[in-house]
């Protein structure tokens, strides 16, 4: 069986330039640069760059997966839409780190699963749904980043791994963990996060604004004239990110944009104790509506002999 890796860059903030797209170009004669980013596949090869240093310096978003398991999420953040120590507090080491410059800081989600990945792997069209995290992330919505260090952390404690402390408390607990978008439930699927898991999870997840209009319209008239103003003439030149800057000025305004549940923190050793347990009850679940069904089929075909 022939290797398989998979590299897609993507530039959001700015499009790539033509000296930018021509230097991209010459690292593989099977990748098109378009505008907005570049795809790397190789089977038999591997990539020539630092995929850290090639998005650091071209490109905003990178997702690699190879069919020895491993798959990796790479984002860059502009520093001024960002809390650093916030997001730290997610960090795991080899796993998930910030990479800190002058004027933006890299997150690397990295996960290796030894094992490897059982049946076809298509790395094709996973970014696409993969890149809202990164507003999500800018927009103080943590829930992809407690998500990955629930999966991390559990799997070490259910490993037996020795050096894993099971007093060690979760990190704050973001809101809507039982109300996934479709780019979390992609998150969650390519990163093979368990259910019970993140059922049990959401448990210490307050159900909060997923910050439609509605709330934001709440707090615009708070707004000066002059920074109304300012914001026009910054949309007319197509600032990159603007609405975020914008939604975070106005959560400003509230108080209820906080992570709640901090003071409810729970060792990794509650919570994969809490993670057992519901494995189990959905086992028992299953194995009585398998039977379930096996007597109804059965009854099925005892009726059908009755009435012959």
């Amino acid at each position: 069986m022939s290797e398989y890796q998979f590299y897609e860059f993507l530039a959001i903030d700015k499009p790539l330039s033509e000296k930018d797209k021509k230097e991209i170009g010459r690292w593989s004669s099977r990748t098109n640069p378009t505008n907005t980013g570049a795809i790397f596949i190789y089977n038999y090869s591997d990539f020539q760059k630092n995929e850290i240093e090639v998005v650091e310096k071209y490109f905003d978003a990178m997702f690699y997966i190879s069919n020895w398991g491993t798959t990796q999420l790479v984002f860059k953040l502009p520093n001024n839409l960002i809390d650093i120590n916030k997001l730290k507090q997610y960090c795991i080491a080899d796993a998930v780190y910030l990479i800190e410059k002058p004027d933006f800081s890299t997150l690397n989600i990295c996960i290796s699963d030894e094992e490897g990945r059982a049946g076809w792997i298509d790395g094709e069209g996973h970014l696409a749904s993969l890149v809202t995290l990164r507003n999500d992330i800018l927009s103080g919505d943590y829930r992809c980043l407690y998500l990955i260090w629930l999966k991390v952390n559990t799997e070490m404690v259910l490993n037996d791994w020795e050096d894993i402390d099971l007093k060690i408390n979760e990190p704050q607990v973001p809101n809507n963990l039982n109300s996934l978008s479709g780019a979390l439930l992609d998150f969650v699927d390519v990163f093979e996060i368990d259910e019970d898991a993140i059922a049990v999870a959401a448990q210490n997840s307050n159900s909060g604004s997923l910050g439609n209009i509605d709330e934001y319209s709440n707090y615009v008239t708070k707004l000066t004239n002059k920074e109304k103003d300012e914001l026009l003439l910054r949309l007319l030149k197509n600032e990159p990110l603007l609405n975020i800057k914008l939604k975070n000025r106005l959560k400003n305004f509230s108080k209820e944009n906080q992570i709640q549940n901090f003071e409810k923190r729970r060792t990794i050793g509650k919570i994969v104790h809490s993670i057992t347990e519901a494995n189990e009850r959905r086992k028992i679940q299953e194995k009585r509506k398998r039977e379930k069904k096996r007597l109804a089929k059965l009854q099925k075909s005892r009726n059908y002999k009755t009435e012959l």
